[in-house]
């Protein structure tokens, strides 16, 4: 996402929360009071979470009417849903880079909340120092629902942390491939190399014939074994014989003459 005016990050909101809205709006999207009154957690926390869906394009800018990724979110369930909102990390970059950024790393098992919120004041993500902490925050939710990492609330001297998962390189190296879940497959024509040799022979080249050549090889044959173009003109090639028997008994003259006419092309008196 492009930064905006205020170059805020979506946050004071949870993943649950965004799951829950998104429910919300599946059933009642037309009547914002309504969809409020459904949603039923204050108005602070649905207008954060309702800007926090449009940060990540899950709504339409000037309405409640979910984007195509939006649906998708929507619209799937369990494992499936999760996937879709991997999507997010993918297609919003201050999370994209600053997991990226985890790949440059030997030892990559837990990331405290500062650092995160260190690279994104370095990046210029974020207005204020408690927006991009609370933004840290929903991040780290949104880590733990995935389950590429286990989101732990700091206690103490214990900071509020990441542990991520083992194969965390590996999860997000595979953002960097494009989704093949459902793919599309075109139909692909094949052709074998009999049927290819034929297509081939078929073709005359007439570009090389000469001028007052009055009959070009122009046609090919082609049998099972073998492809052969023939070299005779079309003239010399013997054509099936078609005896037809007229009854002409009770025909008039005339009739017969136009008959003769009609088959011969002409017809001569005796």
């Amino acid at each position: 996402m492009a930064k905006g005016s205020n170059n805020n990050l979506p946050a004071y909101t949870t993943v649950e929360n965004i799951l829950s809205l998104i429910d919300t709006l599946k059933r009642k999207n037309k009547n914002e009071d309504e969809a409020k009154a459904i949603f039923g957690k204050g108005d602070s926390a649905y207008i954060n979470t309702k800007s926090a869906l449009r940060a990540f394009s899950l709504i339409e800018n000037e309405s409640l009417d979910f984007t195509n990724e939006g649906r998708e979110v929507a619209y799937s369930q369990g494992s499936d849903k999760k996937i879709e909102i991997i999507k997010i990390l993918k297609n919003y970059p201050p999370y994209e880079v600053f997991l990226f950024s985890l790949l440059k790393k030997d030892d990559v098992t837990k990331t405290e909340i500062d650092e995160i919120v260190n690279f994104w004041g370095k990046a210029h993500y974020g207005s204020t120092q408690r927006n991009m902490e609370d933004a840290a925050k929903l991040f780290m939710s949104i880590i733990d629902f995935i389950e590429f990492g286990k989101y732990v609330i700091g206690r103490g001297k214990n900071s509020t942390r990441i542990e991520w998962a083992t194969d965390i390189k590996a999860k997000i190296s595979g953002l960097g491939q494009e989704a093949t879940r459902n793919p599309i497959v075109e139909p692909e024509t094949t052709t074998n190399s009999q049927e290819k040799e034929t297509i081939e022979a078929s073709i005359v080249d007439t570009s090389s014939v000469e001028e007052g050549e009055e009959n070009p090889p122009a046609v090919s044959i082609a049998d099972e074994k073998n492809v052969s173009l023939i070299k005779k003109p079309l003239s010399a090639v013997n054509m099936p014989n078609i005896s037809i028997n007229v009854d002409m008994s009770d025909w008039s003259d005339e009739k017969i003459k136009t008959f003769f006419k009609y088959a011969y092309g002409k017809f001569e008196e005796d």
